[in-house]
């Protein structure tokens, strides 16, 4: 590396964690709670490339309560890439809390450059996943979608979302909608007639009052469920990358077959 005085680089990324930028609190999904994180530094200017150069790169997250970790790598003209993929095992991220990673790099003669620190955040806190089940308002009392409901179905599904007491504006809604070969809501899917509707940033009105929705175009989200059929929608929110709430499901039967006719109704 070069002899110039010391590089500032900027905070390192987390593959599965969103950028400071956006989620300042860096907060860890549980999955990857569960498996470790790999965190990403791209290649430093000025790396080693003569025979005999070295460049020594070490990775650190701090938080109270646990031991510093320090990653320590070691790296010649050899072994440069693009970019280093760095794992911190889940064993170093039990307790809940907010630490801070960086990293430094010294050149063969340990000059060091240090990156800026970002905070990751740790919460072990279950994921609630029974909140109240979207709606479909249109369907009748036994629960069907068919040739008698208004409006038509070839205009579309209306799909409500129910208040969200307890989230936060700017938290992200995304809903499911999945369609299969029988009543229940299981067996064969019809995969590609899944859809799936992203609330991006949710306003206080949103929260407050719940939302609506249409699934749509109807032949590809509604015409493959012909007789015997039905739809499960589910909506997830998320908070960042971080998993939030879950809902139950809602279970909406269609039948587009009226008694005694041959062809299903509609387009």
């Amino acid at each position: 590396m070069s002899k110039k005085r010391p590089l500032n680089f900027k905070p390192p990324k987390v593959i599965g964690v969103e950028d400071a930028d956006i989620d300042p609190d860096g907060y860890i999904p549980l999955h990857l709670l569960m498996a470790g994180i790999d965190v990403v530094v791209p290649l430093w200017p000025s790396y080693a490339t003569l025979p005999g150069d070295r460049d020594l790169l070490t990775v650190y997250f701090q938080q109270p309560g646990q031991p510093l970790v320090e990653i320590e790598n070691t790296y010649t003209p050899a072994d440069i890439e693009p970019q280093f993929i760095i794992h911190i095992g889940a064993q170093h991220l039990q307790v809940n809390g907010v630490g801070q990673l960086w990293y430094l790099v010294l050149d063969t003669v340990d000059h060091p450059s240090m990156s800026e620190r970002r905070n990751l955040t740790i919460d072990h806190t279950p994921i609630p996943n029974d909140l109240k089940r979207p709606d479909c308002p249109d369907k009748n009392f036994d629960g069907y979608l068919n040739c008698s409901t208004d409006p038509p179905l070839w205009e579309g599904v209306r799909v409500s979302v129910p208040p969200l007491t307890g989230f936060k504006p700017g938290d992200r809604v995304e809903l499911l909608w999945r369609g299969y070969n029988s009543l229940n809501g299981s067996g064969v899917e019809y995969v590609r007639a899944r859809k799936k509707h992203i609330r991006a940033r949710l306003s206080e009105a949103d929260i407050k009052d719940g939302y609506a929705l249409l699934i749509e175009p109807y032949d590809v989200h509604i015409q493959p469920m012909v007789a015997n059929a039905s739809a499960v929608i589910q909506y997830r929110i998320f908070r960042g990358r971080r998993l939030v709430g879950i809902s139950r499901n809602e279970l909406v039967k269609i039948d587009r077959i009226e008694a005694g006719e041959e062809y299903p109704c509609g387009p």
